[in-house]
């Protein structure tokens, strides 16, 4: 099945189809995968194949798959933040401030920052950073207080011109001033105006959490990436080749990188539609494939040099309306009714068929439901006669044909997927399209090709689409970005009233009732039937034998100079 995901600290955004079927590189602690037999959830969620540095071959080339490359390639534009750009980037660009553990815990980014701390001063929250001297853009730019002055002018949502994914946070900052020395930078909130988890500033966890400061027009920041900018990056690995028409890219080490020095001489990132992966891997075109599916599976199983690594995925998927449409989906009162009429577990059903995984349904886009800061908010539970009941509440009647219709319009919605040719994507659409005629709803689809995703989500041209988004430890930022009034929000959703207590919940210092005020945000939102979420699923891979600290990986930020192979193993 093909799909992807919008891209976090910000959330990211997937496709749904290329999100079960493409494998995301990570590397962290937890012991190998075990098959489908014994994958039921919470069995595993890690799985990295961890070994010391020392163990590994020196040199090697990892190739990796993603869906699509470009046409965008900046993870702070509303059109660059997708999941594939964010996996891309990562080997070369992790100037964040705080990395993280697999259970989300924030750790300080040595290679970037010698010290990060925030603190109260004459009732204000004021946050002190510290850069590593060494550290240094690829172009030689000093990391120091300038990155973080820029940054927070662009992010901070005062030039709406800036097509910025979130400013949550960036907004609520009055300064950034210079230290006894450049590189340290006094950032100072606003009175009335603390940000937690504060941790959350300048950072992500794939590493782009810091941008260059000669990012600093909206020229530049929303037309100005339609390249690749290497000058720009800081990182491991450094750009080798883009070769545009075969959507590959190629990096090697970096000879600028002052910190570890990685294992691999090459790593390479090859586009294709999330059909062509398997062959690929049979062919060792690429050294993973995420078969996370029962077609996939059946068909991958067994492939030479291979080892099945299994753990959580760490996103939510399922249906996002565009209520800004020339559309029924417009209309809070069809929204309402679609989610009434669908069936999610049958749903998850068929997503998991043959692969031995079960899991919570989630209620929530903001956290796992493993997670102790998860609540269930689903406003209404599936129910095809009150679905039903809405629509004639709002003026619909049910024509001979067993479709509803108004002014003499029938009720015809078109759901965009993403995957064709993908057995799982058209047995979702097909599930879903039926579920929506046994209650009256006429439902057309859209199936468009994998590459046409982040096209597609950067000119929201769609009135419902299957997509996901990756989830953080935390919900605290989460809440801005789906729910607020504006662009950051993609379903288009919002109310004053949401609005309101978004504001406020960013000023709670303790998280567990930061947690209860994003929740209380989420329930209220869902009223208004922007985002259905439907399931998290797991991450099933194959994996080339001997790949090591790679894999499911929950949370942990990827080290990239400790991927590699064993010695003795089989690779390019």
């Amino acid at each position: 099945m093909g799909s992807k995901a919008f891209a976090s600290r910000t959330m990211k955004v997937s496709a749904v189809a290329l999100a079960s079927a493409l494998a995301l590189s990570a590397c962290g602690g937890g012991g190998k995968g075990s098959g489908p037999e014994a994958g039921k959830e919470g069995s595993t969620k890690t799985a990295t194949n961890p070994q010391d540095v020392s163990k590994l071959e020196k040199g090697g080339t990892l190739q990796l798959a993603v869906s699509g490359i470009g046409p965008d390639f900046n993870r702070f534009s509303a059109n660059g933040n997708s999941a594939d750009t964010a996996d891309m980037l990562s080997p070369m660009y992790q100037a964040s401030v705080f990395n993280y553990k697999a259970d989300g815990t924030p750790v300080l980014n040595k290679d970037f920052m010698e010290d990060a701390k925030s603190e109260t001063k004459n009732g204000q929250q004021v946050i002190k950073y510290t850069f590593n001297p060494k550290a240094k853009w690829n172009d030689g730019t000093p990391f120091d207080y300038k990155t973080l002055k820029n940054m927070a002018e662009v992010l901070s949502g005062k030039n709406p011109e800036y097509a910025v994914v979130t400013t949550a946070g960036y907004e609520d900052i009055e300064k950034v001033e210079q230290g006894s020395k450049p590189n340290e930078a006094i950032v100072t909130m606003k009175k009335g105006h603390d940000f937690y988890p504060w941790e959350d500033l300048f950072s992500d966890g794939s590493g782009e959490g810091m941008f260059h400061p000669a990012i600093n027009s909206p020229e530049i920041f929303n037309k100005g990436f339609s390249k690749l900018h290497p000058e720009w990056m800081a990182g491991p690995y450094k750009l080798e080749k883009y070769d545009e028409a075969a959507k590959n890219v190629s990096m090697v080490p970096n000879d600028k990188w002052w910190g570890e020095k990685p294992i691999l001489n090459k790593i390479i990132f090859r586009a294709m539609e999330s059909t062509a992966t398997i062959a690929a891997f049979k062919n060792g075109e690429v050294d993973t494939v995420n078969v996370a599916n029962e077609s996939r599976y059946k068909q991958a199983k067994g492939a030479a040099n291979s080892e099945e690594r299994r753990g959580q995925r760490l996103s939510v998927f399922g249906v996002v309306f565009n209520a800004k449409s020339d559309s029924p989906a417009k209309d809070l009162a069809v929204r309402k009714a679609i989610w009434q009429a669908t069936d999610r577990k049958a749903m998850r059903d068929v997503r998991f068929k043959g692969l031995n995984w079960d899991e919570t349904q989630p209620g929530s886009w903001m956290s796992m439901p493993f997670s102790p800061l998860y609540e269930d908010n689903m406003p209404v539970k599936y129910n095809a006669e009150e679905a039903g009941k809405t629509l004639e509440a709002a003026g619909y009647k049910k024509g001979s044909d067993g479709f509803y219709a108004k002014n003499g319009k029938k009720l015809t919605v078109t759901l965009t997927d993403f995957g064709q040719g993908d057995p799982m994507t058209a047995a979702l659409d097909q599930t879903l399209q039926a579920q929506m005629k046994a209650a009256g709803i006429d439902m057309k689809l859209d199936v468009r090709g994998d590459n046409q995703f982040n096209d597609t989500m950067g000119k929201k041209n769609f009135q419902m689409i299957f997509m996901g988004y990756t989830v953080g430890s935390d919900p605290t930022s989460a809440p801005k970005q789906y729910y607020k009034s504006g662009g950051e929000n993609i379903s288009g959703t919002g109310t004053a009233e949401v609005d309101k207590m978004i504001k406020e919940q960013k000023l709670v210092p303790d998280a567990k009732e930061r947690a209860k005020s994003a929740n209380a945000i989420e329930k209220k939102a869902m009223e208004q039937y922007g985002m259905l979420p439907m399931w998290n699923g797991p991450i099933i891979g194959l994996y080339r034998k001997g790949l090591a600290n790679f894999g499911p990986h929950l949370y942990e930020s990827i080290d990239w100079t400790k991927v590699g192979f064993e010695q003795g193993s089989t690779h390019k």
